[in-house]
């Protein structure tokens, strides 16, 4: 492995390849879409091309990312524990810690701790939707309860639930002790 240069620029060629590949576009339809050449987004994918700001700004667009997630430096998305960011993901007596990076916009898992009594209700919209292409919930431990579109359904430590997220949803713990469960979506929302 080598070591960049102080000041040397990252490289992102690599990337906007794999993205570009991720959302089956060949380079011919990227050139179409971007106003840019063919010959020109061969060599910003090889590196071997200064791209411009502008220029940038459009293959990212048509790509669906923002260009700040080519300059991630960690490819892999390690989230070290004592580095997990905050989120308030909505309700009340909970605590949710972001596990995926926030750059990731394919997946992001939560894992949440909601204290006895705790819920999503809200006075001015008690129930709420999330676009999204699926959810899955995990229960670590405690008791976790959760209704979709006015089905409940009651989770235990090892029940696990999957759906669209799209069903207008309220959630709860209705147990004496905290419930600990991991809630990850697809696309990310955050």
């Amino acid at each position: 492995m080598t070591e960049a240069s102080p000041g040397a620029q990252p490289a992102i060629g690599p990337r906007l390849r794999r993205v570009r590949q991720e959302r089956r576009l060949t380079i011919e339809q990227l050139a179409k879409a971007t106003g840019l050449t063919k010959g020109f987004l061969s060599q910003v994918e090889r590196d071997q091309a200064n791209v411009s700001v502008a220029s940038l700004l459009r293959i990212c667009e048509v790509l669906g990312i923002r260009v700040g997630e080519l300059f991630d430096e960690d490819q892999f998305g390690l989230v070290p524990a004592g580095e997990r960011p905050a989120l308030h993901f909505g309700g009340s007596g909970v605590r949710d810690l972001l596990l995926t990076p926030r750059s990731n916009r394919r997946i992001q898992v939560i894992h949440s701790t909601v204290a006895p009594s705790g819920n999503s209700e809200d006075d001015a919209e008690p129930a709420y939707r999330t676009i999204s292409d699926a959810q899955f919930i995990h229960v670590l431990n405690g008791e976790f309860e959760i209704t979709l579109d006015g089905r409940r359904y009651h989770l235990r430590a090892g029940d696990s639930l999957t759906f669209s997220g799209r069903e207008r949803k309220s959630w709860r713990n209705p147990a004496g002790e905290d419930a600990e469960l991991l809630w990850m979506l697809t696309p990310s929302l955050f």
